[in-house]
């Protein structure tokens, strides 16, 4: 099938989606205007994905330093008291039973 020029025919008759109308447009235009249109429109889209990409790694990684904050403060503690608490008992049991 031979190529047909596209810039030469009127197609505002047919029905052509949105994406087929730029399609049609970015075909039209030159070979280096695609590749720099190609390169720019890429370059803009990996920069959108790689800033979503960051602040979510930064909210898991805000998330873990949380969490991992949190468990400490409630074991470390939390184990200070419960072992105090024993050793408390511990010393009343060996009290009444020197007794």
């Amino acid at each position: 099938m031979p190529d047909i020029d596209l810039n030469n025919i009127d197609l505002t008759n047919l029905d052509l989606s949105a994406l087929d109308r730029i399609a049609v447009w970015y075909g039209g235009l030159p070979a280096a205007v695609q590749t720099a249109l190609t390169v720019v429109v890429g370059a803009v889209v990996a920069y959108v994905a790689f800033k979503i990409v960051a602040k979510i790694i930064k909210g898991i990684v805000v998330s873990a330093i949380v969490a991992i904050l949190a468990f400490l403060l409630t074991t470390v503690p939390g184990n200070m008291i419960l072992h105090q608490a024993y050793d408390r008992v511990e010393q009343q049991v060996a009290t009444s039973l020197n007794k």
